[in-house]
């Protein structure tokens, strides 16, 4: 944002230099990027000169010689060749020594004494392109002005001299998008008062301009407020306007246009103009229109409005999008001789969603979309019909109509000098915190000795805590002036034995996994589309106003992700990964969308790196799966089932269910995924549906102390047929319930030319113990034997003995 020292200078008396007055702004939060000139140079050196004599050049025929009165002893000689020199004109005159500035180029260019075709020339007589003023190097510059010859030009050129402020404004502060708005953090860091121009000459008359506002949104539109002016001359505004607006890169379109600008970037108050003759029905609502409709902006840009937009309309239908963009139906032009002009609060989020949709980006619409100050609505509206009455006398002003049915409360907000102190580390008496509270327009009540009641004014849409009016405190009275100990200490917001607990087992599980040679990653909500429809992936949901087109949709699994960051070690030969991602995915069922937590896994590459004590393979999906059992281990699950499952992304899947529900899937990705992302080798993924974990979990189950009785293990290998799946065999023990058998572990597995095609053999390990007693022989066989007849008749297994 592009701020006017003079404009600044209108509201507040600076004590202070530019550069001073940059680095107190930009120490208080908005920085000063950059600080120019309107005119390089600042036009030192040039005097106002009056030319006292006037005649032809002896040797040039388009050439004069001229003596100037420059306020010295003695006049200057100077050759000049513009057209319209003559006796008695004041001009501009750079006297030898003076570096001067081209408009166009901007290269310093120093006057010196020279000869001109045999006669000297003691200076130059400037055109206003010379000098930097502007284009215009038709002829000099001849001056309208009582100033006595030898002043300096920069006296007659003080409204057109200035410096320009380039500031950084942070999103939070839309109370500082104006000249008024930095003039007001100036008045809280220097303690000074700032002046506000009267609205005392704002006069009106009854106008026989009918128009009824009707139908305002109240929510969407707070506050609306609108006067009619009768009698206009639209034509070019003023220098001194045209001047102020040029200064901060606004270009002048006409007088009233122009006054409108003027006050949105003097105030902060968007305002727009109508042409009331072309309003039709002579009637103004302020509402969301019908969808499909389309609508012609100022911009020349046809719409098609989705029916959420707050619109202007008249009866025919919309003639501006509400705090963004006119239409061109009712734009002022110069034939123009009645105007309605607007000031309005809007609700901000509703501007923002508007402004989004349309990828319409227009000062009104940054200021409204962030915050502007609803009790600056009249003032500003008054102001403007003031400018205008000035500029165009003939022209009448009617009432103001302001519709205001539910007052915008102020953010009131406890405050304690104590917190004040913790916060900031330093002891601020309670007379400077409020000197500053009140600097910053803020008032005091309920005032006791511990403390006070801050009633915030809602411009000041970024102070509604307690904590950001700490930080408004730390901000005006300077960082750097807060003391700074030996001992750095940090206050916890909240107690520690308050720590939410889902954190604290993602921390442990988070601990675990990185234990085991797991890298933690973190990728982005936003994701691309993946040209990937033949994986049968579910719909995405789209952005509404991507930043690109690779954070364009919201994900709906971890996977993609992953493997973008599986295929980015790739390319640097980083082959043998372990990750894991706790991270969010999105869907939408119907018109609900839905955010739910994951945990990811992903494993690829060998086991370990090669060593010479042992042979070692690659990982297969039966490591993932020991990943899966410790983590649930840990969380103290023991009853999950799992089941073979066809799935969109994995050449071979399991789901894994608890009572029925799944809680997470898992097996190897499917190769023409792979492909996709020019991964050359088999990935493992686990998607865990994290909250349902975290509903199930037994972490905080009780300490059971090791039994003093020993476990006994036997082995039992059994056949059975190619589709019993272990978790059958591990199902039907769980179902018999027999409090002695502790677990039940597959190690191995054989298929081979020893058993039937459709057969294969489970090897499988148990655990037995008895909590209360030692197992002798005679019970151990009894178990064993139970077991083995359950298998034959549930699953027509063959014991091999």
């Amino acid at each position: 944002m592009k701020i006017s020292l003079n404009w600044l200078k209108s509201y507040i008396d600076l004590p202070v230099n530019t550069l001073e007055l940059a680095t107190l702004l930009t120490q208080r939060g908005l920085e000063v990027t950059q600080i120019h000139p309107t005119i390089k140079g600042g036009l030192e050196g040039l005097i106002i000169g009056q030319v006292i004599s006037c005649t032809p050049h002896p040797n040039a025929d388009r050439l004069q010689k001229t003596l100037v009165d420059v306020g010295s002893a003695k006049p200057l000689s100077i050759i000049c060749g513009a057209p319209n020199i003559q006796v008695g004109l004041k001009v501009i005159v750079a006297p030898v020594g003076t570096i001067i500035y081209n408009y166009i180029a901007q290269i310093p260019f120093q006057i010196k004494k020279v000869k001109i075709r045999g006669e000297l020339s003691e200076g130059m007589i400037c055109s206003e392109k010379e000098i930097g003023l502007g284009p215009a190097d038709e002829g000099i510059l001849a001056l309208a002005t009582t100033l006595p010859a030898g002043t300096a030009a920069k006296v007659y050129f003080k409204d057109v001299l200035d410096e320009i402020l380039d500031i950084d404004i942070t999103p939070n502060r839309a109370d500082a998008c104006s000249h008024l708005g930095v003039a007001r953090d100036l008045k809280a860091i220097l303690h000074l008062p700032i002046t506000l121009p009267t609205v005392d000459a704002f006069s009106t008359v009854p106008c026989s301009l009918p128009l009824k506002i009707s139908s305002v949104d109240s929510i969407l539109c707070p506050r609306y407020c609108g006067l009619l002016l009768k009698n206009v001359t639209v034509q070019p505004s003023p220098t001194w306007l045209c001047t102020r607006l040029a200064s901060i890169g606004v270009k002048a379109i006409n007088n009233v246009v122009d006054v409108t600008n003027f006050i949105l970037y003097a105030l902060g108050q968007p305002l727009h103009a109508f042409d009331y003759d072309t309003l039709l029905g002579k009637e103004i609502m302020v509402k969301q229109w019908s969808p499909g409709e389309r609508f012609m902006g100022l911009d020349g840009v046809e719409r098609t409005l989705t029916g959420d937009e707050l619109m202007i309309c008249d009866v025919a239908g919309p003639i501006a999008i509400a705090g963004v963009l006119g239409g061109i139906r009712t734009s002022i032009t110069h034939t123009t001789q009645n105007i309605f002009i607007e000031s309005a609060y809007f609700n901000p989020t509703a501007i923002g969603t508007t402004a989004r949709q349309h990828n319409l980006s227009t000062a009104a619409a940054f200021r409204f979309e962030r915050g502007t100050d609803p009790n600056m609505v009249l003032y500003a509206l008054k102001r403007a019909a003031v400018w205008l009455q000035q500029l165009m006398p003939a022209a009448e002003i009617s009432e103001v109509i302001d519709l205001y049915p539910t007052k915008l409360a102020h953010f009131t907000i406890p405050i304690t000098y104590a917190k004040i102190t913790r916060c900031l580390g330093t002891v601020m008496s309670p007379t400077l915190i409020k000197q500053i509270t009140t600097d910053l327009e803020i008032d005091i009540e309920d005032e006791t000795h511990e403390g006070f009641r801050a009633k915030v004014p809602p411009y000041r849409v970024d102070v509604t805590r307690e904590i950001d009016f700490i930080e408004e405190i730390a901000r005006i009275y300077g960082y750097d002036a807060l003391s700074i100990t030996g001992n750095l200490t940090t206050a916890y917001l909240a107690p520690k034995n308050k720590i939410d607990q889902a954190y604290k087992i993602e921390q442990e599980i988070s601990k675990m996994l990185a234990a085991n040679s797991y890298y933690e990653i973190w990728t982005n909500s936003l994701s691309k589309t993946y040209d990937v429809a033949m994986w049968g992936q579910e719909k995405e949901i789209s952005i509404l106003n991507p930043l690109s087109t690779s954070t364009n949709v919201l994900r709906h699994t971890l996977l993609f992700s992953g493997l973008e960051v599986i295929a980015y070690n790739f390319a640097r030969r980083q082959c043998d990964l372990k990750f894991f991602e706790f991270g969010k995915v999105y869907s939408q069922v119907d018109s609900e969308y839905k955010e739910e937590k994951r945990l990811a896994i992903w494993l690829t590459g060998q086991i370990e790196e090669p060593n010479w004590v042992q042979q070692l393979g690659p990982v297969t999906l039966q490591q993932l799966r020991m990943t899966i059992e410790q983590l649930t281990q840990k969380l103290g699950i023991i009853d999950l089932s799992y089941g073979e499952i066809t799935h969109p992304y994995y050449k071979q899947a399991a789901q894994v269910t608890h009572q029925g529900v799944e809680v997470m899937t898992l097996g190897q990705v499917k190769p023409s995924i792979l492909n996709y992302f020019s991964i050359a080798q088999p990935v493992f993924f686990a998607d865990i549906q994290w909250n349902k974990i975290l509903e199930i979990n037994r972490l905080h189950r009780l300490y059971l102390p090791i039994s003093k009785f020993p476990a006994v293990k036997r082995d039992l290998a059994l056949v059975v047929n190619k589709t019993v799946l272990f978790e059958n065999i591990k199902d039907l023990v769980l179902k018999k319930g027999h409090k002695n058998i502790q677990a039940v572990k597959l190690f191995d597995v054989y298929e081979g030319i020893h058993l039937p095609a459709d057969k294969k053999s489970y090897a499988i390990r148990f655990t037995l113990q008895d909590k209360e007693k030692t197992l002798d022989d005679t019970r151990i066989d009894q178990i064993m034997h139970q077991l083995m007849q359950t298998f034959e008749r549930d699953l027509n297994a063959i014991i091999r003995r």
